[in-house]
């Protein structure tokens, strides 16, 4: 399993965690993977297109082959039609929109790179967002489902607290979040923590 997070640090941008989940350039159900695309800054796009057409493909293989969104907005989505043009990959996403050919659904089961990946329907931080978890190595791509919150005081739709509640009884090892370092130690008390803080909030229906 090969996971490389695709960040191009530019200061006059907010982009996400771009994700290349590498699969084995053997196997045929494996498929090269971007979990999220990032923003069209031309900064940023440039430096991502060009950053994952170099990467370590495998002979005869497409550098990406697949493409997840975790949701729609423009920070984690707005570089698709760029990638699908570049690449021409298979999307998958859970709203159906310009560039999206395969709509999933929760529960589905997905191929990301070597995982076999499970999607989850996070709502709460857009109608949208999904996560996915795979059992084999609890490893969890989070999106912005995931992010600090170390105290309540906010508001926030009570389906946040009910989509953290499903990913803490997961028990992840690693978080792969759409903001930030990946988390590969405490991961399951920054799931706590976060869930703390939003009972802690006001919760609108």
């Amino acid at each position: 399993m090969r996971i490389q997070r695709v960040h191009p640090e530019l200061v006059n941008d907010y982009c996400c965690n771009i994700y290349w989940v590498a699969g084995d350039p053997g196997n045929p159900r494996d498929a090269n993977t971007l979990v999220d695309v990032g923003s069209s800054h031309p900064g940023t796009l440039d430096a991502v297109l060009a950053g994952i057409a170099d990467l370590p493909k495998g002979i005869g293989r497409r550098p990406v082959e697949q493409v997840v969104l975790t949701h729609a907005h423009y920070d984690h989505a707005g570089a698709l039609a760029a990638v699908v043009e570049r690449f021409h990959p298979v999307v998958h996403a859970f709203q159906a929109g310009p560039g999206v050919s395969h709509p999933i659904v929760d529960g589905q089961w997905l191929r990301v790179g070597s995982l076999d990946v499970r999607v989850l329907h996070t709502p709460g931080h857009s109608d949208d967002s999904i996560c996915l978890f795979c059992p084999e190595t609890r490893a969890l791509f989070s999106g912005d489902t995931l992010y600090r919150i170390s105290e309540g005081g906010g508001a926030y739709p009570a389906c946040y607290a009910r989509s953290l509640e499903r990913l803490q009884a997961l028990r992840p090892a690693v978080i792969y979040p759409g903001h930030g370092e990946p988390i590969a130690r405490d991961a399951e008390a920054f799931i706590a923590s976060a869930l703390a803080g939003v009972k802690a909030s006001t919760l609108k229906p």
